[in-house]
């Protein structure tokens, strides 16, 4: 009997660890494999960050008939990890200023996260910062309506996504008219429902 016991124990056990690691091989259990995951039903939630040249690129047609924005590429920071996990390439176009120092812009964001690519759109406010944040000259956001789809297209993993994408953040202008620089510190937070 007591042999027949420690048989049985032994079966669920090894039963047990081949479900776990059936189960980890799945769902892709380690931090750095889930980095920049896009899940449905899941926020992916990361950083454009660093510094970056301006370039002219071919952007997908705004509502204001616009092809080609002012972009510039930084690193891709996965939030969740800290760690930089590609890169993205912001791109403004549609700029309309206004008498405080701000503006409203079409942004159109290239996230290169590793196994695809996610294009996002947002009609982006721009203001001067009045008090804190040191380091930057204005905050910036866009938030989708409910309902709202912010992806315009993906690769890869991303292939056929659908989902909103909320940015909140802030930049440095302070070397744009003299060097074409923009330093970025924006929170993208891409929720996929497709």
């Amino acid at each position: 009997m007591h042999t027949k016991r420690i048989a049985l124990a032994t079966s669920i056990g090894i039963i047990g660890v081949a479900v776990a690691l059936f189960a980890g091989v799945f769902s892709g259990s380690t931090p750095d494999a889930d980095a920049g995951q896009g899940s449905v039903g899941h926020d992916l939630v990361v950083a454009l960050r660093g510094t970056g040249d301006a370039f002219t690129m071919d952007i997908p047609t705004t509502d204001a008939g616009t092809t080609q924005g002012t972009c510039f590429t930084v690193d891709l920071v996965d939030l969740a990890t800290g760690n930089v996990i590609g890169d993205a390439s912001d791109c403004l176009a549609d700029i309309v200023p206004d008498a405080g120092g701000g503006m409203a812009l079409t942004g159109t964001t290239f996230f290169n996260f590793p196994g695809g690519e996610l294009v996002s759109r947002g009609r982006t406010t721009v203001q001067p910062v009045l008090d804190g944040s040191v380091d930057f000259t204005h905050i910036t956001g866009a938030v989708p309506q409910d309902g709202d789809n912010s992806v315009l297209s993906g690769t890869g993993r991303f292939n056929q996504a659908e989902g909103a994408v909320r940015l909140s953040g802030a930049v440095n202008l302070a070397e744009l008219d003299s060097d074409g620089k923009i330093t970025f510190d924006c929170v993208f937070v891409i929720s996929l429902n497709k």
